[in-house]
């Protein structure tokens, strides 16, 4: 199976098997990467729960004056001291091993061994306001 719309036009023009598509935006959790691999990407680019796993505090001046107050993005030498590395390093790398555990067990659920079985299965995604209906129906 695949997403009817994105990924039939790639089919259809011969380059699916040549592209890596790669999605980003409103990615907070594992449940959100797996729903934007079952719609067809490949991968995904995260940002803002990275930042916010550093304790962003989303003030949205990042790209103002200084930088970010929270020492995070900055290239002000002041405020980078704000962040110590190794306590960084490990915030990230727990956020990525929680999501990865929580892949593993969305994956078998569906009976997956592997996060590509899953890209382009939309047959595995429901909406919440048709489950009930989905439900009756069988």
């Amino acid at each position: 199976m695949h997403c009817p719309r994105f990924t039939d036009f790639l089919i259809e023009e011969g380059v699916r098997d040549k592209i890596t598509v790669i999605a980003s935006g409103g990615i907070r959790t594992a449940h959100d990467v797996a729903k934007i691999i079952a719609l067809g990407a490949d991968g995904v680019c995260t940002g803002t729960a990275d930042l916010v796993r550093l304790e962003c505090i989303r003030c949205h001046n990042c790209e103002s004056g200084r930088g970010c107050a929270r020492g995070i993005a900055t290239t002000d030498a002041e405020l980078m001291n704000l962040i110590d590395l190794e306590w960084g390093t490990q915030r990230i790398i727990n956020l990525f091993l929680a999501w990865r555990k929580e892949l593993v067990r969305i994956l078998k659920r569906l009976g997956m061994k592997s996060i590509r079985e899953l890209v382009g299965r939309t047959d595995c995604l429901v909406h919440l306001d048709y489950m009930g209906k989905q439900a009756s129906n069988s």
